[in-house]
């Protein structure tokens, strides 16, 4: 499957302890500081919307949030064009934008102490179109996705719930048996 509008969102420790508005005037310093990779063009407040896409920044190549869909909130990263490679390097490239972007949210004083202990997280196909949430498509994607997270977590280490509603995107929840760094899933993502 030519899959490249790819997501994840590592789930955060203590996220309620987070003002959303807080969140604003410290992603504009990022943009003003270019303290993620891509072109990053925006920031978008939504922190009204219940359980919605929170503060997001836009960005060329894919877009940043502090997302609380699922009543979860966390940092997501989607990729919006074409990635290189096969699926797995496209999965490896968007995993790492959002781990680095846990980092750097983490080092934030204005984000009150947030953390990530990079045992959960989520992985959707943001295409309803290629990949609309069916079995055919979780067919055609998790052995990719899996072997993934065999590399990150370790074979057996995590456990696997997807989204069934046919009306929402396809996507994987997954929780690890343990806390991880996020320095070290970094490490094996690049691996």
């Amino acid at each position: 499957m030519n899959l490249h509008k790819i997501g994840v969102k590592v789930l955060a420790q203590n996220g309620d302890s987070v003002d959303l508005v807080e969140l604003i005037p410290v992603f504009h310093r990022w943009i003003q500081t270019a303290a993620v990779e891509d072109l990053l063009i925006d920031v978008a407040d939504y922190s009204h919307v219940h359980q919605g896409p929170g503060v997001m920044i836009i960005a060329h190549e894919g877009d940043y949030a502090f997302d609380e869909s699922r009543g979860r909130r966390g940092i997501v990263y989607y990729s919006k064009h074409a990635l290189g490679g096969e699926l797995a390097d496209r999965l490896a490239i968007v995993t790492r934008k959002a781990l680095k972007a846990c980092q750097r949210l983490s080092a934030e004083r204005e984000a009150g102490g947030v953390s990530f202990p990079g045992n959960e997280l989520e992985i959707f196909a943001n295409d309803r179109l290629l990949a609309p949430n069916t079995d055919e498509t979780h067919e055609t994607l998790a052995p990719v996705i899996t072997a993934f997270l065999d590399k990150l977590y370790g074979e057996g280490a995590y456990e696997i719930e997807r989204e069934n509603d046919p009306r929402e995107r396809y996507a994987l929840r997954v929780r690890a048996s343990a806390p991880i760094e996020i320095d070290t899933l970094l490490e094996r993502v690049a691996a």
